[in-house]
Order: C-alpha cells, then sequence, then structure tokens
C-alpha cells in the first residue's frame, strides 16, 4: 500500500473539516442581510476590544478583535505566555442577552474565526438577539499559530517511509522548538474558552462545534457545565472515538463505496462512466508505476504551471471531494477522466486541495491533540479493520510514526469517559458524511438525555448551511428549547446529480 505524502504531509491526511467546505458554505447558506448597526462593547468587559476588520481569503467583515494573554503552561502562572486572538460580532439588538454564542473550528488544526467568516450570514440571525464571540484556538489562526512549512513535491516520496515521516516530523519540531507543545490539547483550550468568556463578560456560551469542533465544545460542557448554555454539535466526533486509528479509512472508504453505489444505481452516470470503482483501481495503479507530467493553467491564479499527476491527487480527490454533495457529484467524471487519459481535472482537484490544506492548516497543534488524545489509545487490532480499504494500514502507520517523536501532551483525566448533561444538545449529522457519520451522532444522542439528532439527507460533513438548518439553528438559539426545532423542512433536501461532462448532469 502507498501513502500520499506527496504534497499534503502526514497529519494533513487526518484532517477533519477541509477548508474548503467553509468557501462552499458561503456560496450555498441561506442567509439573511443585516442591518448596519454601530458596534457595541459590553460595559463588564476586560478585554479591551476596538473595532477591525477579518479577513479570509477574500472576504472581509467589521468586527471588534482583542488579545487576551494566557500562560503557556496554565500550572506556571508567571512562565511564558502566548496570546489569544479574540473576535467580536456584536448584536444588532441595543440589548443583547448576557450569554454569547460561538463557533469552534474542526482539523484539529483550523482557524474558528475564518469559519465564523465563512458562517457570517447564518451568524446574523444569531447575532438579532445575542453577540458572537469567537477565540482562535490556541496553536491555530492568529493564536500562536503552530504551523510547519510542508516539503516541495520532489522533497517527498510517494510510497510511505517510516524514517521519512520521522525527519520531516523532527523538521516540524525543531522549527517549533520554542514552544511547549504539551499544552496545545483540548484539556488545556477549553479553559481559554472559558477565560475568554469571564475576560469578555458573558454569563454563559452557547457552543457550535464542527467535526474536532464537537469535541472541544463536548468537553466544555463537562468541565463548565454551569457556563455553558446549550450546544449545537455538527458532524460528531462522539466521546471516546479514536482518530488515530482505523476510523477514517473505513469512513473513506464507506463513502466511495456508497458514491459508486449511487452512480451504479443512476442509469446516466453508469451508462457513461461504466464501472468507477474498476477504474480507480486500474487508474491508481497506473499512477503508481508511472506518475503523469502536464503543463496546466493554476485552477486558481490561472498562470501556466507544470504538475506531475500522482497517485496522491486521485487519493486526495477520493477523500475529500465527498465532504460536500457538490463535489461528490463531480468525482465519477474526474475519476473516468484520467483513467481515459484526460488528468486535467484531477491534476486541479489536487492542487486546489493541496492549497486549501497547506496554507491553513496548524499542523503541529494538530499533532499535539492527536499524539495526546487519540494515538495512545489504538486499538491493537486496528490494522486489522483497514485491511479492505483504499488506504490500507498506512494512515494508521503514518500517525503513529509522528507520535513516535512527538511530545504527549496534558489531558484530563476523565477526557474519554462518557457523561450526560442536562443542557439542551442539538446534534447535526450528514446522511453522507465521509468522516463523522450519523453513526457518531446517534451514539452522542444516546449518551446525552437532553439531545435532539437530525440527519440531513444527501449532505456530507457540516451541515449548518444546508437548506433550512440555518433557520432551525435560529430557532433552537432563542431559548435553547430542542421543542422548538421543527425539522420537517430537512426532507426537502436532495442529492446534486452527478456531472455527466463539464456541462453538468444531465436535464
Amino acid at each position: 500500500m502507498r501513502l500520499p505524502l506527496s504534497k499534503f504531509g502526514l497529519a494533513a491526511w487526518t484532517f477533519l473539516c477541509c477548508t474548503f467546505i467553509a468557501t462552499i458554505i458561503v456560496v450555498l447558506i441561506a442567509a439573511k442581510t443585516s442591518q448596519a448597526q454601530e458596534l457595541n462593547s459590553k460595559s463588564n468587559s476586560s478585554l479591551n476590544f476596538k473595532r477591525c476588520q477579518i479577513k479570509h481569503k477574500a472576504v472581509e467583515i467589521d468586527a471588534e478583535c482583542a488579545t487576551l494573554t494566557r500562560p503557556e503552561d496554565p500550572n506556571q502562572a508567571n512562565g511564558k505566555t502566548i496570546d489569544l486572538f479574540v473576535v467580536k460580532l456584536p448584536s444588532s439588538s441595543s440589548t443583547p442577552q448576557a450569554d454569547a454564542f460561538t463557533v469552534i473550528q474542526g482539523g484539529p488544526g483550523g482557524s474558528s474565526i475564518d469559519l465564523a467568516i465563512g458562517l457570517r450570514q447564518a451568524l446574523d440571525f444569531v447575532r438579532e438577539k445575542r453577540d458572537v464571540l469567537i477565540v482562535d484556538q490556541r496553536g491555530t489562526g492568529r493564536s500562536n499559530s503552530l504551523q510547519c512549512d510542508l516539503p516541495e513535491q520532489d522533497q517527498l516520496a510517494t510510497s510511505f517511509d517510516r524514517e521519512q515521516t520521522v525527519k520531516l516530523t523532527q523538521a516540524c519540531l525543531s522549527k517549533l522548538k520554542d514552544n511547549n507543545l504539551r499544552f496545545y490539547t483540548t484539556s488545556v483550550a477549553v479553559q481559554d474558552l472559558d477565560a475568554v468568556r469571564q475576560a469578555a463578560g458573558y454569563e454563559q456560551l452557547t457552543i457550535y462545534g464542527v467535526s474536532y469542533g464537537t469535541r472541544v465544545a463536548q468537553h466544555y460542557l463537562r468541565r463548565f457545565p454551569e457556563y455553558t448554555r446549550a450546544l449545537i454539535i455538527d458532524g460528531v466526533v462522539d466521546i471516546g472515538l479514536n482518530l488515530a486509528g482505523a476510523e477514517i479509512a473505513r469512513r473513506s472508504q464507506d463513502a466511495f463505496d456508497g458514491m459508486v453505489k449511487r452512480c451504479t444505481e443512476t442509469s446516466s452516470c453508469f451508462e457513461q462512466f461504466g464501472d468507477i470503482k474498476q477504474k480507480f483501481k486500474q487508474l491508481r495503479q497506473r499512477l503508481i508505476t508511472q506518475p503523469v507530467e502536464l503543463s496546466i493553467a493554476h485552477p486558481l491564479t490561472g498562470k501556466e504551471i507544470n504538475h506531475t499527476v500522482t497517485e496522491s491527487d486521485l487519493l486526495a480527490a477520493v477523500r475529500f471531494m465527498p465532504y460536500a454533495t457538490e463535489s461528490t457529484a463531480l468525482l465519477p467524471m474526474i475519476i473516468a477522466s484520467a483513467h481515459a487519459g484526460d488528468y486535467t481535472p484531477l491534476a486541479a482537484q489536487g492542487i486546489n486541495l493541496t492549497e486549501s490544506l497547506g496554507n491553513e492548516f496548524a499542523t503541529g497543534m494538530h499533532n499535539s491533540v492527536m499524539c495526546t488524545e487519540d494515538a495512545p489509545f489504538v486499538d491493537p487490532k486496528a490494522a486489522e479493520q483497514t485491511v479492505e480499504t483504499y488506504f490500507g494500514s498506512d494512515m494508521l502507520e503514518g500517525i503513529a510514526a509522528v507520535c513516535q517523536v512527538w511530545p504527549r501532551g496534558a489531558i484530563d483525566a476523565d477526557f474519554r469517559a462518557a457523561f450526560d448533561s442536562e443542557k439542551p444538545i442539538l446534534i447535526l449529522s450528514g446522511e453522507t458524511d465521509p468522516v463523522t457519520p450519523p453513526a457518531n451522532g446517534a451514539r452522542a444522542a444516546a449518551m446525552f438525555s437532553n439531545s435532539k439528532h437530525l440527519v440531513i439527507p444527501s449532505h456530507g460533513h457540516g451541515v449548518i448551511g444546508r437548506g433550512c438548518v440555518p433557520f432551525l439553528i435560529r430557532d433552537f438559539v432563542i431559548d435553547a428549547n430542542l421543542k422548538d426545532v421543527k425539522s420537517d423542512c430537512i426532507e426537502r433536501e436532495r442529492a446534486m446529480p452527478f456531472f455527466i461532462d463539464t456541462t453538468g448532469p444531465t436535464p
């Protein structure tokens, strides 16, 4: 088996909430235009909020910004400190509620502030009655980001090499040597979040978390139940789920098999592309033995570049495109086109995914979480569970190699233990989610007695921007009452039809 090290790096393959999904949400989200309001500040805030503009890619919005200084090691109040970057999106109400709404990005390694920018129109519903307060989790985004440069393509092997993986990880450690990497875990991050809440002067938080962010949200509830008003967890990492074992490989395989099954059962897709699973296998073997050199217009800049199409590009497409129904609709066409000798669409997807993950993914923070909260608890038989997957055990072995040298960090003793809460919890799952499927949400619903689990038909990872979901969240957040969530509207959701060619689906 081969590990797609080229261009991505090991850790990126476990990244749970792809940055390109936020872009899709920006376009698709059900929006309400908010009226211009003067930014207001709570008088009891000890944070020095100032008007600012926050930007992610081409989107820039008005906000209030502040920094909160925290000890890097929570047990060393007089030791090294780091600055957490905090953003407030003030309510449009002149008398906002005493609690604030916050969002927590996935990854681990993504920026919550960037996510909030992508969700800005959905958050307008929330801002009708309460402020939105966001902090980039320590080690990500604007809060002492622990980023490591990805090596150039020609510096990486296309097959798994444990020694090379260790060497790359040691280079990352060397770059981040001035940071105590033991203290960039979820157990420390929830302490930061509550410190931000206190410093900003809010009585409680209503928390939206997506993907890995659902782990953070649940652990905050465990540690600070009195300061938690309600949770919305979307694409659930349920308590005890191990992200360093067989889980991602198995779920990715399930998503691929589901796509193949739907294409086979859709006459226009099957007639046009035939046996996609067989073409995938043949194409993969071809790219392993003979990568393809081509000249291509960069999909974002339009500049002509040289690109080597490898197995990595193919596995990237199969791994990440099922995150959204729109990109899933393109996948059979991309596989079949490459199989027929047209590699340009596959190369474009590989370049897009490379730049999305490489530019915004905090590898160091990701490793600190994975090597503390997941890798030490991997089932010894996990490799056996990956035998029938297209990834095999490569991802499992790759994470183990990273964690062989990465320091194990701070973790609360009860971190992986089940617990219940009386707080209302709205659980959201995408029916075709390729990494955190509805089964995860069902396990969370079984654990939390005061919860409601909604499965959004035909959609993948992160459903906050889908169909009527923003309105359901609005209704829930107003009074934190699950009875207010009338979910019949989600049944209207449908999958994007498969593209038969570059002009789109059949009429």
